[in-house]
This record gives C-alpha cells, sequence and structure tokens, in this order.
C-alpha cells in the first residue's frame, strides 16, 4: 500500500521509467530519514564504480541533489570507496513517499507502487539493489531476487508468471525470514531482456552488460549436453569495432545482436581496465 501524506508539491508520475527505476532502487538500497513536515534525507550509497547511475537519477529529479564520495575500511576490503546521492528537498521527498520510499526501516515492507507505474523499470531498480543476474559456474543463466518483503516477493514472482509463464514460491526461508528466488535458464533469459529491454535504459552498467549476456541465451540442439549454446567466436577485428562504435552501430557493421555486443564491450573495457 502507498504511503499517503497529502498531496505532494512535486508530482512523480511512476509510470515515467526513469522514476520507476529511482523508486525500485531506493526501496532496495537508499534510505529516508527524518521527517515528512520537517527536515529529512533521502541518500542512496553505491561503490563508486557504480556512480553513473546516481548522475543519471541525479538529472531526473525535480529538486537539487548532491553526489559525494568517501573511503572507508570494510569487513570486505581495507578500502572501500562509495560515492553517495542525497536530496534535501521536502517535496520531493513527500512525492517518493507516496510511491513507497517510506522513513525509516523498510526491508519487510517495501511495495510497488499503488498507481500504474512502468514495472520493467521497477524489478530494474529492485534487482540492481537486491538482486543478481549473471551465469552459474555450470554455465546456465539466472536472475535471482532477495528481498525480506512479501509485497516485493509477491511482485517479482508476478512477473516471472507473466513474462516467463513459470510459477516460483514467494515463500520465506524457515532460517531467516528472507525470500531467495531464482529463476534460470530460458526463464532467465525472458526475464533480462524484458527487464534490460534496451541497452539505453537507466541502471548500473556491469548489471546491464551481464543481462544483455543473459538474455542473448538460449538453448541449442546443436550441441551436446542439456543446455548447449551454439557461439560464435570473437575476432580481433570485431573487438575494434566493438571498442570504437556505439552497441547499435557495432551491431549493424558486425550483424550481431545489440545485447551481445553490449556485453562484450563490457568485457573488453574491464579487461583493459
Amino acid at each position: 500500500m502507498a504511503f499517503k501524506i497529502g498531496t505532494p508539491e512535486v508530482e512523480l508520475d511512476p509510470a515515467i521509467p526513469g522514476v520507476a527505476y529511482t523508486v525500485g532502487l531506493l526501496q532496495a538500497d537508499g534510505s529516508h530519514e527524518g521527517s515528512l513536515e520537517g527536515k529529512g534525507r533521502v541518500s542512496l550509497e553505491l561503490s563508486v564504480r557504480d556512480q553513473t547511475v546516481l548522475t543519471q537519477i541525479a538529472d531526473i529529479l525535480p529538486c537539487y541533489s548532491s553526489i559525494g564520495r568517501r573511503s572507508r575500511a570494510t569487513n570486505f576490503a581495507a578500502r572501500s570507496e562509495t560515492a553517495t546521492l542525497r536530496l534535501y528537498d521536502k517535496s520531493t521527498r513527500r512525492a517518493f513517499a507516496n510511491l513507497g520510499v517510506t522513513i525509516g526501516r523498510k526491508a519487510e515492507e517495501i511495495a510497488p507502487p499503488a498507481q500504474p507505474f512502468a514495472e520493467a523499470d521497477y524489478l530494474r531498480g529492485l534487482l540492481d539493489g537486491d538482486g543478481s543476474v549473471g551465469f552459474t559456474r555450470k554455465g546456465e543463466p539466472f536472475v535471482s531476487f532477495v528481498t525480506a518483503s512479501p509485497a516485493a516477493a509477491e511482485f517479482f514472482c508476478r512477473a516471472v508468471r507473466n513474462v516467463c509463464g513459470v510459477e516460483r514460491s514467494c515463500r520465506p526461508n524457515q532460517r531467516d525470514g528472507v525470500r531467495n528466488i531464482m529463476v534460470l535458464n530460458r526463464g532467465a533469459a525472458q526475464l533480462a531482456a524484458w527487464a534490460w529491454y534496451s541497452p539505453d535504459v537507466i541502471g548500473i552498467e556491469r548489471k546491464s552488460a551481464a543481462a544483455a549476456g543473459v538474455a542473448q541465451w538460449s538453448p541449442s540442439a546443436a550441441k551436446a549436453g542439456r543446455y548447449g549454446v551454439t557461439r560464435q567466436r570473437w575476432t580481433a577485428l570485431e573487438d575494434a569495432v566493438v571498442l570504437e562504435h556505439p552497441p547499435m552501430e557495432a551491431a549493424k557493421l558486425l550483424g550481431r545482436t545489440v545485447s551481445s555486443v553490449s556485453a562484450r564491450q563490457w568485457r573488453l573495457r574491464r579487461r583493459v581496465g
């Protein structure tokens, strides 16, 4: 259920892809502190390697926001550098609250907006925050989502059913009450293609690249094994084209799909970096 706090001065339409995505990502990884009647703050902290998406979000916000960096030691690394987007505007915070980015701890309470919204973009926001996309050690493509929220789990399962035609359980784990939901193989490819429907959608670049690889997967009877995949090997000349041109243009030049070119471009740039 959406959080109601009167009529906000700022209107945010979740039918707009960038708004729906931002709501999903804020619900998963953001925080909303303070009061809707007084001072408060919405913030979103990500690894510095994902700072580009913070800039994209800042560009669609109807108010001033800032992006800062900090370095600190964590349990996982001696030095971790993060980037944080912050906004303080009361009207914008009220608008986000009405769409489900409520104040305080919300892991068990997040839910899709009550009004019509861009479902693929909202799901991509959730997955960028609390999901994973890629390939298992056995080479099977997967998309997974971890949440403590019954409503968010039900939305994910409904999307899987509608897009992939398969059923997934929304029941929580007995150990910690968290729902860990995964879809594999053909279903994962279909869901990735739906959520990351264009190489230009707003989102975390490394996950977009991984999703592009998952989306192009398909089982093939031409190779032995249960889930064989026929691969067209990349040449050095093709790699040069991929690095020198935007994905759509490179795909036309090479006769490949945009998703495969996007995935290859990401791998090459990561290797170079």
